[in-house]
């Protein structure tokens, strides 16, 4: 079988590796346009980011040092309950202790909604505290120019790569039959890899495929980026994505090794692109950056997702597929959790039809059960102080539909609040972000009371070991990525 790749960045050369290193195909071809400027403003992971390494066999430690990247153990949301509400963790791994235990003690008044994370999971104390533990659930964030640049020069060496524009193509019944360069010259393949981002060449601009928009859940549609200097990098460098709610929308922060990833997503509904520009910047100062010799970008997004990513030959992976926007790091989470369905379906070859169908439900169900997953941090806002606010506040949001998920999707919480009474899946995230908006759904304990000392107790435990024997994050990445 022969594979074209069309564009580059993380989608095109996350592909390109998966492809390459896991299929035995004919030739592989990758194809990036010269003109697409790229940017290297910091990408957060998911923790199945890490389950995609280990399938590929790159070694974390590797390409950390190659990408600027450093060490992720949960995401921090602050702001997103009230203006000054404060901040609350979404860690990683297996919480100790049932929710319902930390309920109890929340409310006895022993410690506030904010803490919950903090009183079930130690991953949450060790972020919290600027810690890194190397033996626990973790991901990483990483410069994603850096990060391509890596994969294509360290797992890329079997795939054919072109530079040029594609500027046409001929269609036939299997789809596309060959697509046109610049240079005049074509190329033919049996499957096409759609990697042109928003623009979505192969999918969306020559196949015509329909668009199915998120702006009845999601709010969001642009941001700024850009990258600033630490002002104290051994206190800032800590091993969390922090979200920061404003006045439109949210900042987010990613500690790189060499500067900070920032940017501020926001409604261009709400607040024109200069006026957001400033809020941003109005942000940044009032944490003491310092902005002078920053870049802005502003980087419209197309939020939704096509019917179908696999359609005839053409198969769209990444932005070119769809995008839910980037809060819970779902933009490099969707590239590698499709690559691995991608070569489920392709490891026999050239799939049947009913494979093709199989990967668009499991790929579209995926895309809407996690935009659904994202809007749940908006739909239990308190916030009022902006226009922008006091819409998702009053929003009217469709929860009784035909829609019969199970752990995730807005009917899925609405049965754990009302009808279960309870968290029931405390391997997923939706705990963590309904108690850091201070939404319980016990309406009983389920523990002794005498537990709750315990609960405090080993919280206390936790802060005590951690800070003895873990290391900060800059001690460890000094120390055992960049071997100084």
């Amino acid at each position: 079988m022969k594979i074209c790749i069309v564009g580059g960045g993380s989608a095109g050369w996350m592909t390109a590796t998966t492809l390459s290193n896991l299929l035995d195909c004919e030739n592989i071809t990758l194809i990036e346009s010269p003109n697409t400027p790229t940017s290297g403003v910091g990408e957060s992971t998911h923790r199945r980011f890490t389950a995609w390494l280990e399938l590929l066999d790159i070694k974390g430690e590797e390409f950390l040092k190659e990408t600027g990247g450093s060490i992720k153990h949960s995401i921090k949301f602050t702001n997103f309950l009230k203006k000054d509400s404060g901040s609350f963790h979404y860690p990683f791994g297996e919480p100790h202790f049932e929710s319902s235990l930390a309920w109890m003690c929340i409310e006895e008044g022993r410690f506030t909604h904010n803490d919950y994370a903090k009183q079930i999971n130690p991953l949450a104390v060790v972020a919290d505290m600027g810690k890194v533990d190397w033996t626990a659930d973790l991901s990483f964030h990483l410069d994603a120019v850096k990060f391509a640049q890596y994969l294509r020069k360290n797992h890329c060496e079997d795939v054919d790569y072109i530079s040029a524009d594609v500027v046409g193509f001929e269609e036939s019944e299997k789809g596309i039959e060959s697509l046109t360069l610049d240079d005049g010259s074509t190329v033919t393949a049996d499957l096409f890899v759609d990697c042109t981002g928003f623009s979505s060449l192969l999918l969306g601009q020559y196949l015509k495929e329909p668009f199915v928009p998120y702006d009845n859940i999601l709010p969001n549609d642009t941001a700024w980026a850009t990258q600033v200097p630490y002002t104290d990098k051994e206190k800032e460098l800590v091993a969390y994505t922090e979200c920061t709610a404003i006045e439109n929308g949210w900042v987010w922060n990613i500690p790189l090794w060499d500067k900070v990833g920032t940017g501020y997503v926001y409604s261009s509904k709400h607040v024109s692109d200069e006026d957001a520009k400033q809020e941003l910047i109005k942000q940044l100062e009032s944490r003491g950056y310092d902005i002078s010799e920053c870049e802005f970008k502003k980087l419209p997004m197309k939020i939704g997702r096509y019917e179908r990513s696999f359609v005839k030959n053409v198969v769209a992976i990444g932005l070119s597929a769809g995008f839910i926007e980037p809060l819970e790091s779902n933009g490099l989470f969707t590239v590698h959790e499709n690559l691995i369905d991608l070569w489920k379906t392709l490891r026999r070859g050239v799939p049947s039809q009913y494979m093709k169908d199989a990967y668009n439900a499991g790929t579209s169900y995926n895309f809407d059960e996690f935009a659904e997953f994202v809007a749940i941090h908006y739909v239990f806002t308190q916030r009022d102080d902006t226009q922008y606010w006091r819409d998702l506040m009053n929003k009217d949001y469709d929860i009784v539909g035909d829609k019969n998920y199970d752990k995730y999707g807005m009917l899925a919480y609405t049965r754990e609040m009302y009808q279960h009474n309870e968290f029931r899946y405390p391997d997923r995230g939706f705990h963590y972000i309904a108690s850091g908006m201070n939404v319980s759904a016990y309406t009983a304990p389920k523990n002794n009371p005498n537990q709750m000392p315990i609960c405090e107790m080993k919280r206390r435990e936790w802060e005590d070991w951690i800070g003895e024997n873990l290391p900060t994050v800059y001690e460890s990445l000094i120390k055992d990525i960049h071997g100084e």
